[in-house]
């Protein structure tokens, strides 16, 4: 039974449909570059929202749009980034993966956010704050150097991190049986840090659970690792899904969207058509605006 209430599902629903857009524009040959859509894994940064104070740091990876949405709720920023308008978030440049708003980066290069992100934890004990960073990493991050270099130093200088390993079971196209010895669990337990698994989708329940961890990071230092468990429903980045149609089916009928609507369907009618009136709002207003420094850019270069 899926239990969430109202504004934590429009949330969801934001980032679904946000991402559902994107898809949609890259299909007309509206966007530049590449993107990675979290379609599955919504439920995942607004669980965490709350816990996210003001001067904490967040940083995400290349499937980093739900992260970035549950913070700021910027669709026309983030919109207006994929299609070089005017008002976009990083002005057209930073595109899919490179974000940087205030408090929040986003970064495609593997194992490059957990090192940054020990590097301001570092900082936020050296000042003496009672600020977090968090940083989002996939099961296949755990094949970088960089991620145990940065384990080791969290947990030597009981820095004020929180890593959220987001393991949907497949690193592009290997699953995870195929690429990894041992366990998340096991690689943060051998630093002797703190390793919480989520496997459910009740946003109460992930809170109720995470709650005095936090905290603790908060008020007493030394990191912490959260793995969720979960599922990838949409491809890796768009027509590169290798998996079997039989196991994407059976991923798509344990996805909390359509479990929810299973059970809820008159509230989620409701609450997608609001969404859906909104983000159809913003994008029609953003395809009025004028294009942006990236276009500039390539006609002076090939000028």
């Amino acid at each position: 039974m899926y239990s969430y209430n109202e504004e934590d599902l429009k949330k969801m629903l934001l980032i679904r449909n946000v991402e559902l857009t994107i898809l949609n524009l890259f299909s007309q040959g509206l966007v530049k570059g590449t993107a990675h859509t979290c379609l599955g894994q919504e439920y995942i940064p607004v669980s965490l929202f709350p816990f996210m104070l003001g001067n904490d740091f967040i940083i995400s990876n290349h499937r980093g749009h739900g992260h970035y949405l549950s913070i700021s709720e910027d669709v026309e920023g983030l919109l207006s980034e994929f299609l070089d308008k005017e008002g976009a978030v990083c002005n057209g440049i930073g595109g899919s993966q490179h974000i940087l708003n205030k408090n929040f980066m986003s970064t495609g290069i593997q194992g490059e956010g957990i090192a940054i992100g020990t590097g301001i934890a570092w900082t936020y004990k050296y000042k003496g704050t009672e600020n977090i960073c968090y940083v989002y990493i996939g099961d296949g991050t755990f094949g970088r150097g960089t991620v145990y270099e940065s384990l080791n130093l969290a947990a030597l200088h009981k820095l004020p991190l929180v890593v959220i390993a987001e393991n949907n079971g497949i690193a592009m196209t290997t699953h995870l049986k195929d690429n990894m010895s041992g366990s998340i669990e096991g690689r943060a337990k051998a630093f002797g840090i703190e390793h919480i698994a989520i496997e459910s989708h009740n946003l109460d329940e992930i809170r109720q659970m995470l709650k005095e961890p936090i905290l603790k990071v908060r008020t007493l230092g030394g990191p912490l690792v959260i793995e969720f468990k979960t599922e990838r429903v949409a491809a890796h980045s768009k027509d590169d899904d290798t998996r079997s149609k039989e196991e994407v089916k059976e991923i798509q009928e344990r996805y909390w969207y359509n479990c929810y609507k299973r059970e809820n369907p008159e509230l989620i009618k409701k609450c997608e058509e609001e969404v859906t009136q909104e983000i159809e709002g913003i994008l029609k207003r953003i395809k009025q605006k004028e294009l942006g420094r990236w276009e500039d850019f390539e006609k002076r270069n090939n000028s």
